[in-house]
């Protein structure tokens, strides 16, 4: 079953305002200019902006004539998942499990690479453009655990490198 990207908009609003409210209790650290609500009250921020774009869409979209003539109904029954389907939900079960499994031996940064390059080709993108979005995604996720919230990651082979 399908929501309309109203509902669904509205869910993550609301999912991100009580993630919002709830992560404005976490205690600050002495000495830092974050603290332990930093990611989540990101997080919850781009929860509620999703949330808000999609509203906008369903709203836009609902405005436009249906092609039947009949008006677009707010739940709706889908046969198979859009734009890849069962592999691409594969591939995400795939990715979570490599990173599980994979990651402590090889390391984040080349199981990272490889999941995303394989997500992204699912997704119709050239190798090309596929590579980079994947290299640039899991360089800034790298940075932002590693360096800026000083999450170790694992390295794997690289250990010695990095």
């Amino acid at each position: 079953m399908k929501l309309t990207d109203a509902l669904l908009g509205g869910f993550f609003i609301l999912f991100g305002g009580v993630m919002l409210w709830m992560v404005s209790q976490f205690p600050s650290f002495q000495g830092q200019p974050y603290g332990a609500s930093f990611l989540p009250s990101i997080l919850a921020v781009g929860f509620m902006l999703a949330g808000g774009l999609l509203v906008l869409r369903d709203v836009r979209v609902r405005r436009l004539p249906a092609p039947n003539g009949v008006s677009r109904p707010v739940f709706a029954f889908v046969s198979d998942l859009k734009n890849g389907g069962t592999p691409a939900l594969l591939a995400v079960l795939g990715n979570i499990l490599a990173q599980i499994f994979l990651a402590p031996s090889i390391g984040y940064l080349p199981v990272s690479l490889v999941g995303l390059c394989v997500l992204f080709l699912l997704l119709r993108l050239s190798f090309v453009k596929s590579f980079i979005l994947a290299l640039g995604v899991t360089l800034v996720c790298w940075w932002l655990f590693v360096g800026l919230l000083r999450v170790p990651l694992p390295r794997g082979f690289l250990e010695g490198v990095l």
